[in-house]
């Protein structure tokens, strides 16, 4: 029996799709990969700011499109605009204060007082805080001594903490002008992590670290406290020892604490919005108490740091201290970059996410930063990446050793 038109008309069809279907597949394998990409996230169009990679390797990590924060700073403005924009800060602040229930930001912990410039400075730190140390110095130390960047803390011997002339007086001279740096918290709570636990660069809280690698970090297997504890200082100091150039040996390669040897930025995020503080991490309301008594005359902001701070010294005729400051670089991981920020930030879960936002919640609003946006965009991110997992990566000035990527 004969095949009858209608099969005969499905049969060609058949012929006629498969090679249509597989010429369009042979031109979709010799299109570039982020054209492939592309045409499979059409419903994404709107977050196609993304990094482009070799060969046939995924487009990836993807960011969500946003200018470029902080700013780049082509020019500075004038000393007549710095004056009116800091006029600015300072009256959103006060008229933020009033409906702010907290007596936590009503209180100044620390103020410095440089008298031949009659300046007092509330420090904020990992917000610019050496550099305007450095700026101060040459008032008072020579060129060499000045170099030292440890010059700032407090087991100096002779330094700023040192000394009763740059402690505050009670009541305070009448004509001295106070100012303070601040800094976007996201980015400040980084800088603590990449600098403070990265570098181990203040062993003062091997301690604390120890701890928080034991409490946070899930293990897959059962020790003792001993043992445990025992491991989670081996990584530590392995750690130390690569920071400091050593060649210690690593410890067993079935330390479960050694993949980073140190905490990780979740392990550290759950720490302090379990309530661990430290003067790098602590919000900047809570340091300097702008809801308090005590007036600022000048709100700087870590952005736009060497604009603001040169500005300042113009206007109250202290110029000189902008060509005396010796710069002191106490950070030596690369350069923060967008990729890098959202990578980090993409360890933590949601709920750590808004126990931040809930920790800085002051500073954010009184500061005119955007953190609510900054979350928005972090869960962005983890939505466009589902599969993307951070590297901790042995790749800091200074530090040797037998591995590159650690976790």
């Amino acid at each position: 029996m004969g095949l009858g038109p209608p099969l005969i008309v499905k049969a060609l069809s058949l012929v006629a799709f498969g090679y249509i279907c597989y010429h369009l597949g042979e031109y979709k394998a010799n299109l570039p990969p982020q054209y492939i990409k592309a045409s499979l996230d059409v419903q994404d169009a709107e977050y196609t700011n993304i990094e482009t990679v070799k060969d046939n390797e995924s487009v990836y990590p993807r960011l969500p499109v946003q200018d470029e924060y902080p700013p780049k700073i082509t020019h500075c403005p004038s000393v007549s605009d710095f004056v009116e924009e800091n006029e600015r800060r300072l009256d959103w602040v006060k008229s933020q204060c009033g409906g702010v229930n907290d007596s936590k930001i009503t209180e100044i912990r620390e103020m410095f007082y440089f008298p031949k410039s009659k300046l007092g400075w509330c420090p904020v730190y990992k917000a610019c805080s050496s550099n305007v140390f450095s700026h101060f110095c040459g008032d008072y130390f020579d060129a060499d001594t000045c170099r030292d960047k440890h010059i700032k803390m407090k087991n100096y011997d002779g330094g700023f903490r040192d000394q009763t002339q740059f402690r505050e007086s009670d009541p305070p001279p009448e004509d001295e002008r106070r100012f303070l740096v601040v800094r976007d918290p996201f980015t400040r709570l980084l800088s603590n992590y990449r600098n403070k636990v990265e570098l181990l660069s203040h062993t003062i809280y091997t301690d604390s670290f120890a701890d928080f690698m034991g409490s946070y970090r899930p293990v897959n297997f059962i020790a003792s406290k001993t043992n445990k504890r025992k491991a989670i200082y081996a990584a530590l100091s392995y750690a130390k020892s690569l920071t400091e150039n050593g060649r210690q040996r690593k410890p067993e390669a079935d330390n479960p604490y050694l993949y980073p040897p140190y905490p990780t930025f979740s392990e550290i995020v759950s720490a302090v919005t379990s309530g661990w503080s430290n003067n790098h991490v602590i919000p900047a309301t809570q340091r300097c108490g702008p809801c308090g008594r005590t007036k600022f005359d000048f709100l700087l902001k870590a952005e736009s740091f060497d604009c603001d701070i040169n500005n300042m010294f113009e206007y109250t005729d202290n110029e000189r201290l902008i060509s005396k400051s010796e710069r002191w670089s106490t950070n030596q991981t690369p350069p923060l970059n967008m990729t890098m920020f959202y990578s980090y930030y993409s360890t933590l879960s949601d709920h750590q996410l808004d126990s931040i936002l809930y920790l800085y919640h002051n500073d954010c609003l009184l500061f005119e930063y955007p953190c609510e946006e900054h979350v928005k965009n972090i869960k962005k991110f983890k939505q466009l990446n589902p599969d993307y997992k951070h590297e901790y990566k042995n790749t800091w000035n200074g530090r040797i050793g037998d591995w590159e990527i650690i976790s």
